[in-house]
């Protein structure tokens, strides 16, 4: 954000305009943060800072999930429920942090839930009759690209299946 300032240079007959930075917030990820709020982008932590600048932490390793709707983030170490099977955070071959999952054929709760993908790119798995905002790489034919989408996870027999609708939605 900007204030613009009007100046009467009188002695020369000149108006000029000065624009004055007035960072009230910070911008990320189409989100809007106040100056001092700090929030969890991937795996870092980030700080909007006094001058409209942000500011993370960086080469954190951790596994991303969704629970209740949410990004979360598990550590190295960490064990934590995807919404349909147990894992553990564990550090791969080139040290970077990787998601062990029981088999999701063993998880019992799996075939009653919709697995998707929310708009911070990361899996999750919905219950059935849960709403959800996902992300649908096809978009809906009139935006270029992907967008997001409202979806609700359905009975389907004995599975569950997720029912988006066809236009994205802007929040």
């Amino acid at each position: 954000m900007f204030k613009v300032l009007l100046l009467a240079l009188t002695c020369q007959g000149v108006i000029s305009t000065v624009i004055i930075p007035t960072n009230t917030e910070c911008y990320a990820n189409r989100k809007v943060y106040q100056l001092g709020e700090t929030f969890v982008d991937g795996c870092e932590t980030c700080t909007c800072w006094d001058d409209g600048q942000i500011v993370c932490s960086e080469n954190t390793k951790c596994c991303l999930f969704v629970r209740n709707g949410v990004t979360t983030q598990a550590f190295l170490g960490d064990s934590y429920h995807n919404g349909c099977c147990h894992c553990s955070c564990e550090a791969d071959e080139e040290n970077q942090a990787t998601p062990h999952c029981a088999d999701e054929k063993e998880c019992k709760s799996c075939q009653y839930k919709c697995p998707y993908i929310n708009t911070d790119l990361v899996e999750g798995f919905a219950r059935r009759g849960e709403e959800v905002v996902v992300y649908d790489p096809k978009g809906d034919g009139l935006t270029d690209g992907g967008c997001n989408k409202a979806c609700t996870c359905k009975k389907r027999g004995k599975k569950a299946k997720l029912v988006c609708s066809e236009r994205c939605i802007l929040f």
